[in-house]
């Protein structure tokens, strides 16, 4: 997010063959004061938006259903298109359904102010990607950071030579804390499926042990 709204990828470039900034640096913005809208606000997106907080940011957020004062902790809840038509950062970290596949498309674009920024992190095919590519020529996209692809490991063009977007190979999760955590996490939910299996563990066992849902990489509320 930080690298697209200050469109890192020409400084970086530039520099790093020996071009300084490069022959025509130019200016990006700053979080502060931004409006980030959240598609998704389950453990990631909560997560996302402890970290734009710390930058200033206002946060506003969409879900199927609204989340409890606690877990919002003053984000605000909107519709779909408010969220589309105020964000000026908008990160995408709902899960992958057919209901969501290509949910940010032409049409979504069009109702969305001009210069926003769009961050995905979550899966690929939550965008019409050539529809992407199209509103960042056009100027209505300042710009983008992207983990993830319609089509991965392939990459469309568009992108791959616009130097207003930020590409990472889906290295979300790669690192080595992450990894130790999530092989805790499935063996830990691979035991309690062992001992249901063997009729070991009641349900109140299970509570204890947090069942699967302590387990989720969406957590409560994901949308």
């Amino acid at each position: 997010m930080l690298g697209a709204l200050r469109q890192i990828h020409t400084p970086y470039a530039a520099i790093r063959a020996s071009q300084w900034r490069g022959p025509s640096p130019q200016l990006g913005h700053d979080p502060q004061h931004k409006i980030l809208g959240i598609l998704g606000m389950g453990g990631i997106g909560n997560e996302v938006a402890a970290r734009a907080r710390a930058f200033g940011m206002k946060i506003q957020y969409h879900n199927r259903t609204r989340l409890s004062p606690e877990l919002e902790q003053g984000a605000k809840f909107v519709t779909f298109d408010e969220l589309l038509s105020t964000s000026d950062v908008l990160s995408l970290n709902c899960s992958l359904r057919k209901e969501t596949i290509g949910i940010i498309g032409r049409k979504e674009f069009e109702k969305m102010k001009n210069g926003i920024v769009i961050v995905n992190t979550a899966r690929g095919k939550l965008i019409d990607e050539q529809a992407l590519v199209d509103s960042l020529d056009s100027g209505k996209v300042f710009g983008a950071g992207l983990d993830v692809y319609e089509e991965e490991p392939k990459v469309n063009p568009g992108l791959l030579n616009n130097p207003n977007v930020v590409l990472l190979p889906h290295v979300g999760t790669s690192t080595w804390e992450t990894q130790v955590c999530q092989s805790v996490e499935f063996w830990s939910l691979m035991l309690i499926k062992m001992i249901e299996r063997n009729g070991i563990a009641s349900a109140g066992e299970r509570q204890k042990c947090g069942g699967e849902g302590a387990f989720s990489d969406t957590g409560p509320g994901a949308d």
